[in-house]
């Protein structure tokens, strides 16, 4: 095995003196790369997740949950099944640098260990503002990395926090083999601007738009339990990230014929408004912010019909049609736009490179899949059913991460 110190990535001083120091150090950060889904890494991750299901405080941490439950054993056995290959060989590049969103703060844990399965080192920044989920998972992450066991690991993580900097940015992005930037279109722009090595690589998940494809049929036959259970599922993608996330739905499109569609949303709507009032607590801040952008939504777009409020829980913008910078349009906080489409293909105009998630109920996979192939659509990188907008895997945003950071060797 090749000695640690031959590796070491050498930070100079002043760089060191700019970035506080979360997990690791700054002294045995080693750029030696392993191989994919190297049993050490799997190890880790497994008993961080069985850390995190062990700790009471993580119930109230959904978020954390579906991390945690994202990189236990099972699931990552099974994704090592899907992407290895008999006789293959298939390397880490090297040094990963991560820049970490602010706006979903457990996602520096999912590109933490999308770097560690792809067997690179990680420096992952994450954003300055902390919040109650970051700093529990950092915690977990300290605390399984003082176990023994876990000594390559350690040499393999660096996550620090430092001000906006591009003193650092620049040192870090000159380094790296690659580059992870979470962020809007202005932050991954910023980041291109910096010098890089001429192989490095990059994976860049800019500003993103979803949108959810109901067919009224589907929801008016449901038996009472069933519904219950969508409704559910549904409230999940729309609710859990405040629609932060760039695969929460935000444009509900109705496929069918208007008079069915408002029955359907006559049973649908009351029902999801109902279960978010007793399922999610909203701020008074963010009840002032929804109802100025709900306002500006009335005001600015043309194709807004009419405003509907369930309380303050849920607001619905009707449109008598989608434009193409409907994109634009976004909500939170419970805050969806909705459209009636006589046929599905009415969908494609607008569907541009932005367009990231479709989730779907009552329509079949494999008419979507037609649908994208026949019209040439620029985006949709998912397909999921109602209830999986957020659950995250190693092929995101169109992006196979194991194989755009890790390099084959042919033998």
């Amino acid at each position: 095995m090749q000695k640690l110190e031959a590796v070491v990535i050498l930070i100079p001083d002043n760089i060191a003196a700019k970035m506080r120091v979360l997990v690791g150090s700054v002294r045995s950060l080693s750029n030696a790369p392993a191989e994919a889904f190297d049993s050490t890494r799997l190890r880790f991750l497994a008993q961080l997740s069985r850390r995190l299901l062990a700790d009471p405080r993580a119930r109230a941490l959904p978020d954390v949950v579906t991390f945690a439950y994202w990189c236990r054993q099972a699931n990552l056995s099974r994704m090592a099944a899907a992407v290895t290959r008999i006789g293959r060989l298939q390397m880490g590049l090297g040094l990963t640098f991560h820049i970490c969103p602010a706006n979903v703060p457990v996602n520096f844990a999912f590109s933490m260990a999308f770097g560690l399965l792809s067997g690179n080192t990680n420096v992952l920044r994450l954003p300055s503002k902390s919040s109650r989920v970051a700093e529990f998972l950092l915690e977990a992450i300290k605390q399984e990395l003082l176990d023994p066991a876990h000594g390559l690991v350690r040499h393999a993580l660096l996550l620090v926090r430092f001000e906006r900097d591009d003193e650092v940015n620049r040192f870090w992005m000159s380094v790296a083999d690659a580059r992870i930037i979470w962020g809007g279109d202005a932050t991954v722009a910023h980041m291109r601007g910096f010098a890089t090595k001429a192989r490095s690589r990059e994976v860049a998940f800019p500003d993103r738009y979803s949108i959810c494809l109901l067919e009224p049929n589907s929801i008016l036959a449901m038996d009472e339990p069933t519904f219950r259970g969508f409704c559910q599922r549904l409230f999940n993608d729309i609710y859990l990230m405040d629609q932060a996330a760039c695969s929460s739905p935000q444009l509900c499109v109705w496929i069918g014929e208007k008079t069915v569609v408002s029955r359907a949303q006559a049973r649908l709507w009351p029902a999801i408004s109902e279960y978010a009032e007793h399922h999610y607590e909203l701020q008074a801040v963010q009840v002032m912010d929804k109802f100025v952008q709900i306002c500006r939504h009335a005001l600015g777009q043309a194709e807004a019909h009419r405003i509907i409020r369930h309380q303050n829980i849920l607001y619905r913008v009707e449109l008598t049609n989608a434009g193409p910078c409907q994109d634009d349009c976004r909500g939170y906080f419970g805050t969806v736009h909705e459209v009636v489409f006589a046929t599905l293909d009415q969908l494609a105009p607008l569907v541009n490179e932005r367009y990231q998630t479709l989730c779907v109920q009552g329509v079949e996979t494999q008419t979507v899949r037609e649908l994208i192939v026949r019209q040439g659509l620029r985006g949709i990188d998912r397909v999921v059913p109602v209830g999986r907008a957020l659950d995250m895997d190693i092929v995101w945003d169109g992006y196979d991460l194991i194989g755009s950071l890790t390099r084959l060797i042919t033998c």
